[in-house]
Parts: C-alpha cells; sequence; structure tokens
C-alpha cells in the first residue's frame, strides 16, 4: 500500500540478542515469527533513532518541502518523539514537517496514511491534510483479540489492560486502543466466540466506510472473519494484513485484529 501511494516508510527494528534487524528489510515475516516461537529469550524492538529520521526526510525534502509524518501512539513509543525531534532540527532549514501522533498502531495507521497521502496527491495543503486526519480519528476504532497476554506484557506496553493479567488459562483477551494505549474489554473463552464477538463489534457503528483485518500467525481466522464480515455487511471495503516483527514482538502467535472506520 505504501508503495502504491507513494509513502516512505521509516522502519522500526526487532533485536535478537545482539542483532538488530529493520522491518521489512532486514527480516521477513514468515522468518520473523519461526524465530520468535524458537527463542529462548524474547526479542526486544528498537524506535528509528532521530539521525534515521533526519535521512528518511533529507531525502523526501530533495522532492518536496512539506511532509506530513504519521506514527504510532506515542504512550507505546518514543517514535513519535524522535521524529519530533528530527522536524525541529530540519525546520531551520525551511522544512515544513507535520508530526502527528495517530494514537493508533497497525490497521489505525493504515487508514489515516491512506486518506493522508490521496489527499496529498489531491493537492491538499500541510494544514488540510493534519485537519482531515484530526477529524478521522475519532471515526476509527481498533480491537485486538491475543492468544496470550505473555507477550504484551513481557514487551511492556500493557497499558490499561493490566487488569486482564492473570486471567483464568485458555482465554482469548480482546482489548481496544483507546486514548492511544491497550485497554481491556473482555475475556473471551473460544475462537468461535471470538469470531461472534469480532463481527457484532464491527456491525455495532453505524456508517462504516472501511474494515481492516490484521494478523499474525493465523491467516485462516482473518479469512474467516472477513467471510463472515462479506457475508453480513454489503459494499464495505475489507482490507486484509499482516502484523509485522515489531509487533509480532509484543503480540506473539495467533493474534487477530479488528480496524473499522467509519464515514463522515
Amino acid at each position: 500500500m505504501a508503495a502504491e501511494l507513494g509513502v516512505s516508510v521509516v522502519p522500526l527494528s526487532v533485536v535478537f540478542g545482539e542483532e538488530s534487524l529493520r522491518e521489512g528489510i532486514d527480516i521477513s515475516h514468515d522468518l520473523f515469527y519461526d524465530r520468535l516461537v524458537r527463542s529462548k529469550d524474547l526479542p526486544t524492538t528498537s524506535a528509528p533513532s532521530v539521525g534515521e529520521f533526519i535521512t528518511a526526510y533529507e531525502e523526501v525534502l530533495k522532492e518536496t518541502d512539506e511532509i506530513v509524518s504519521i506514527h504510532l501512539s506515542a504512550k507505546m513509543s518514543v517514535t513519535c518523539n524522535n521524529a519530533t525531534q528530527a522536524a525541529r532540527h530540519l525546520s531551520d532549514s525551511g522544512a515544513k514537517i507535520e508530526v502527528v501522533d495517530s494514537g493508533f498502531l497497525s490497521q489505525g495507521i493504515a487508514f489515516l496514511v491512506s486518506a493522508a497521502a490521496r489527499a496529498a496527491a489531491n493537492g491538499a495543503t500541510v494544514e488540510e491534510i493534519r485537519q482531515i486526519i484530526d477529524d478521522m480519528i475519532p471515526r476509527v476504532h481498533l480491537f485486538i483479540v491475543f492468544d496470550t497476554l505473555e507477550y504484551v506484557r513481557r514487551g511492556g506496553r500493557i497499558g490499561r489492560a493490566r487488569a486482564f493479567l492473570g486471567s483464568v488459562l485458555k482465554v482469548k483477551p480482546l482489548l481496544a486502543i483507546r486514548d492511544g494505549e491497550f485497554v481491556p474489554e473482555e475475556r473471551i473463552r473460544t475462537k468461535k466466540k471470538v469470531m461472534e464477538k469480532l463481527y457484532q463489534i464491527a456491525t455495532s457503528y453505524p456508517n462504516v466506510a472501511k474494515f481492516g483485518i490484521a494478523y499474525s500467525t493465523n491467516p485462516h481466522e482473518a479469512e474467516e472473519l472477513r467471510q463472515k464480515l462479506a457475508s453480513g455487511v454489503s459494499g464495505v471495503q475489507i482490507e486484509i494484513s499482516r502484523l509485522g516483527p515489531v509487533l509480532g514482538v509484543h503480540g506473539g502467535p495467533g493474534v487477530l485484529g479488528l480496524g473499522v472506520l467509519q464515514g463522515e
């Protein structure tokens, strides 16, 4: 999607011991998840440095002097803060860089980036694009079902969902992202009920413009949810994507996510 829209991506990295691997460049999704389940020690993640952002911005600034830079929640990563520092550094040279904390990750960011890129292609100004994003954020809803909270607990990104830790084994925790962090929604006992619950959530919103489904190691479940939504809700675009290595570190295998974008 990024290539199609002409969006530049500054990758985060996963770190196995002393080895740092940039998502989408140095390690594939399949290789990462295979390595994750075999690794004795949980890998960590690393945000792009200020210097890496400066380099990325300078490359884009060869073609323009205006950039909109959209990032995952500042409550989950220092990525947005590093981007802000890089933008300030370059502002002295006349560059206009608008850094946006989306408050989301994964499919939530994808909704915003897609709209921003299409607006830019149609000639929108930085201010107009920022307004489009700000107007969209309240219409984005993101839900994630984990096979286990162990990975997100060990990664330290648990947020207010800490209340779910220590819950009964074999219960699938359903979390939402609100105000930039994970919040607990419900404990679900079976995969069948996971599908029912996600479908119920998806169809509870009026005027839906787009659904997004994300998975880690369970494409069959993502396809099952897609078919369920397609048969029950007509005329709504449904996108399926795979969670990359950086989110895989914190989510682990068996994650299923649902993004809902409401229309204006």
